[in-house]
């Protein structure tokens, strides 16, 4: 009995010479692609979140302390102008209650 049962072997040789033959092309040079890559982005409306030294401008992080997870299902009348009013103002959704609450000068918010 040969230890190629079921017949595959001249199939897997041929599939590693193909394999074998894969020769990659030369890589263009990084920035070459970059720049276009910025070009086109520029001309969708993104922005580089580089400085013009091209140091990566860094996020300060807003530290929020003690958290507790609010699950709620609320109808769509009420949901929907929420979440449009967190998205116009670029606050996440504790932020919007919070904008909320003081709006409404309810207590415990500074």
């Amino acid at each position: 009995m040969t230890d190629d049962t079921f017949g595959f072997s001249a199939a897997k040789k041929t599939t590693v010479e193909k394999l074998k033959g894969i020769v990659p092309d030369e890589r263009p040079s990084a920035a070459a692609s970059l720049a276009k890559v910025d070009a086109v982005g520029d001309a969708l409306g993104f922005r580089s979140r580089e400085d013009a030294r091209g140091h990566l401008v860094r996020r300060r992080k807003r530290e929020i302390g003690p958290t507790v997870a609010i699950n709620t299902r609320a109808p769509e009348r009420v949901a929907e102008p929420f979440i449009r009013f967190c998205e116009d103002n670029r606050f996440s959704y504790w932020e919007g209650i919070e904008e909320l609450m003081k709006r409404a000068n309810l207590n415990g918010i500074d």
